[in-house]
C-alpha cells in the first residue's frame, strides 16, 4: 500500500461559459477509455491545489482522470466532466514516543527499534511526516518527572525519507536506562503534538506510544492520570494516542491510556516483541485520514455541491459508485460518503466501510467527480 494517495477530483462547475449539460453524469454507467499517465497529471500541479487540464487554462468539456490508486480515466464524453483539480488525502504526521527505560535492555529494545528502523524505511511509509523521542531523557541533568522536558524531541517532525536518516541514526545512538516517567512524557509529547497541529490544521496528527512498563517514579504518575493526559489532547484537537504493549507491560493499563485516546485498545506484543513491525503498519494503515480535501475553484467557477459523484475502482473489480450519506450517523455499516459541513463543504469524507476498503486495497482507485449527481445512501 503506497501512503501517499493522491486522487484527480474533476470537476467544478463553470459560473461562466462553462455550464453543465441536463441530465447530469451517468456515473455509474460510464466507459472507461485508456487515460494518460496518472503521474505526470500529479506532476503538474501542486498538492491540494486547482491545476487546469490545458495549458490554457480553460476548463474542458469531459476533461479528468484520477491519481496514482488506480488505472484508467473518466469517460471523455461525460457531461458532467468540466474542469480537473488535483487533491489529496489528508496528511498523517506521527510522533513517536519510545520507553527507553533500563528494563527494555536487550532482546526487547533491539527488537523495537529494529522494527522503528524498519518502519520509517519502508517504501509505504513515504511522504509520512514522523518525530521521535524518548523517556526517561536521562541527559544533561535533565528532570525527567517535568513534563516540560519532552517538549522538545529528540528528532523533529519531518517528511520521510528525508528524515529517516536522521531518525535512524538518532536510534542507534540511544540506550536504555532509568525508570518509566510515563504520565509526564506523554505530556510533554502531546502538548507538542497538539501545539503542532494547531498549526497544520488540515493534517492528522497521532502519537504512538511504545512501553514495557506502567508508569512509576514520579508524582501524580499513575495510569488514570496518564490516560486523563491522552483524552485532554483528543478532546483539545483531535490527536490520538496508540499505544504498543511490550513484554513486562499490563495490558488492561495500557488499554485503559489507549481508550482514553481515542484508539480504543493497546497493540499487543507482549508475547513476542517482533509483530511490533506488523503492530506499526497497522497503525499506519488504521489511522491513514479517508478525508479528501475539496481545492477552491478556478475563477468563474463554483462548486455545485448536489453534483457530486465518488467512485472505487478495486484493482480486481469494476469500479463501484459509493452512494452519499447525510452524515457519519447515516453511514451505518455499509459504504458512504459525506461532506464535513452540508452547508460549506470544505471536504470530502468516506464512511467506515469505504475508508477500510480504500485503505486495504493496494490497487484500489479513488474518482470524485464534480458536475455528476450521486447515488443516494
Amino acid at each position: 500500500m503506497s501512503f501517499r494517495r493522491q486522487f484527480v477530483i474533476a470537476p467544478f462547475l463553470a459560473a461562466a461559459g462553462i455550464a453543465a449539460q441536463a441530465g447530469g453524469c451517468a456515473a455509474t454507467e460510464e466507459r472507461r477509455p485508456q487515460a494518460a499517465d496518472p503521474r505526470e497529471e500529479a506532476a503538474s500541479g501542486g498538492g491540494g491545489s486547482f491545476a487546469p487540464s490545458s495549458a490554457t487554462g480553460e476548463a474542458p468539456i469531459g476533461g479528468g482522470g484520477f491519481g496514482a490508486l488506480g488505472e484508467g480515466g473518466f469517460d471523455e464524453g461525460a457531461s458532467c466532466a468540466q474542469t480537473s483539480a488535483e487533491a489529496t488525502l489528508l496528511p498523517l504526521d506521527m510522533l513517536i514516543l519510545l520507553d527507553r527505560s533500563g528494563s527494555m535492555l536487550g532482546s526487547k529494545w533491539s527488537g523495537v527499534t529494529s522494527a522503528i528502523s524498519t518502519f520509517v524505511n519502508d517504501s509505504a511509509s513515504a511522504g509520512m511526516n514522523v518525530g521521535l523521542t524518548y523517556f526517561p531523557m536521562g541527559t544533561n541533568g535533565q528532570n525527567d518527572c517535568d513534563h516540560t522536558t519532552y517538549d522538545e524531541l529528540a528528532v523533529a517532525i519531518g517528511e520521510l525519507p528525508l528524515n529517516t536518516p536522521e531518525l535512524s541514526t538518532s536510534i542507534q545512538r540511544t540506550a536504555p536506562g532509568g525508570g518509566t516517567p510515563m504520565r509526564p512524557a506523554l505530556q510533554g509529547v502531546l502538548a507538542n503534538a497538539t501545539a503542532y497541529k494547531d498549526a497544520n490544521p488540515s493534517h492528522k496528527v497521532i502519537v504512538v506510544l511504545a512501553t514495557d512498563g506502567d508508569p512509576s517514579g514520579c508524582a501524580s504518575n499513575t495510569v488514570a492520570e496518564t490516560a486523563e493526559i491522552a483524552q485532554r489532547a483528543l478532546n483539545y484537537n483531535g490527536v490520538q494516542t496508540y499505544v504498543i504493549a511490550v513484554e513486562g507491560s499490563t495490558l488492561s493499563n495500557l488499554d485503559q491510556i489507549a481508550a482514553a485516546g481515542g484508539t480504543t485498545r493497546a497493540f499487543d506484543v507482549t508475547a513476542d516483541v517482533a509483530a511490533f513491525s506488523t503492530k506499526m503498519a497497522e497503525i499506519r494503515a488504521s489511522a491513514l485520514p479517508c478525508e479528501l480535501l475539496i481545492p477552491e475553484p478556478p475563477e468563474g467557477a463554483t462548486l455545485d455541491k448536489n453534483r457530486v459523484a465518488v467512485k472505487l475502482a478495486p484493482g480486481s473489480a469494476g469500479a463501484l459508485e459509493i452512494p452519499k450519506a447525510d452524515n457519519e450517523a447515516d453511514c451505518g455499516a455499509g459504504p458512504g460518503w459525506y461532506y464535513d459541513d452540508e452547508q460549506l463543504p470544505t471536504k470530502i469524507i468516506l464512511c467506515p466501510a469505504s475508508c477500510a476498503a480504500v485503505q486495504g486495497e493496494v490497487h484500489a482507485g479513488l474518482d470524485v467527480l464534480f458536475g455528476c449527481e450521486p447515488k443516494l445512501n
